[in-house]
């Protein structure tokens, strides 16, 4: 009985390539153009290829047949990023991870003001960062200077006013203070130099004078003291220095009541150059 029925379905064959059905008296595949072995014979065996890149005919089934990888997937002749790129771009962040590192060690530290209130931390901090923008700056110079010798601190004080004072020599103020400071740390011999150039520069100056004698009276040379004092009490000064040069000279002189006698030797910064 012939299957001439007009609902018969046409026999068809499967494609030994990539598995796409085709018409049984079809010489070649429709999809891959693999060529078919007619109806009954024997499948001609051939190995699997990958489809070239550029053949835009595949379908969606076809490409997932040949196990296209997504972009990125690790292995496989899929990957679309060659091997030295990703090499470049792991140099890159470690480069990047280098520099912030040596940014983070080279990063200034929070300047230390021993002794000193928040306010005068702030003060300093600020004053830091004026000074590494311009380390010749003359007001930020004595204003650091000034901060640590307000707070006792006269050895951290000393490198502000010698920079400052290298900048502007006409700074007398700062040039008693840089005295004073060398004092109180214990370098009287430096202070001694440093207040007498001072003195030399202004002789009417009452402080520079007063912090002289009192080097003077600290090294053992009681005539020299005298002489300075004397000479600052005839000057105008601050009247807490003159009540202190006023007792200095009556214990000098044995005049001075019990009781009355001022410290051995008396803070250089009581008064402080204005």
């Amino acid at each position: 009985m012939s299957s001439s029925g007009t609902g018969a379905t046409p026999p068809t064959i499967p494609c030994p390539d990539c598995g796409a059905p085709n018409p049984a008296t079809a010489e070649a595949c429709a999809e891959c153009h693999h060529p078919l072995a007619p109806a009954g014979s024997e499948s001609i065996a051939r190995p699997l290829r990958r489809p070239p890149r550029d053949e835009a005919d595949r379908s969606p089934a076809t490409v997932a047949t040949w196990g296209y990888r997504p972009f990125g997937s690790r292995g496989g002749s899929g990957s679309s990023v060659p091997s030295w790129l990703w090499a470049a771009i792991g140099l890159f962040a470690l480069g990047s991870v280098l520099v912030t590192a040596i940014q983070i060690a080279n990063a200034p530290k929070p300047i230390a003001v021993p002794n000193a209130s928040k306010e005068q931390l702030s003060r300093a901090e600020s004053l830091s960062v004026l000074l590494r923008a311009d380390s010749a700056a003359v007001g930020a110079n004595v204003a650091l200077g000034n901060l640590y010798y307000d707070t006792g601190n006269f050895a951290l004080a000393v490198p502000y006013y010698r920079r400052a004072l290298s900048v502007d020599p006409s700074l007398i103020d700062v040039q008693v203070d840089l005295g004073v400071s060398y004092h109180n740390d214990g370098q009287s011999e430096l202070a001694r130099e440093v207040l007498e150039e001072a003195v030399r520069r202004r002789p009417d100056h009452a402080v520079a004078r007063f912090d002289l004698g009192i080097v003077y009276h600290q090294l053992g040379r009681a005539e020299d003291a005298r002489r300075e004092l004397t000479r600052a009490r005839s000057l105008e000064g601050p009247p807490e220095m003159m009540a202190v040069i006023d007792q200095l000279l009556a214990r000098m002189e044995g005049k001075a009541p019990t009781g009355t006698l001022p410290p051995e030797h008396p803070p250089l910064d009581v008064p402080k150059a204005p």
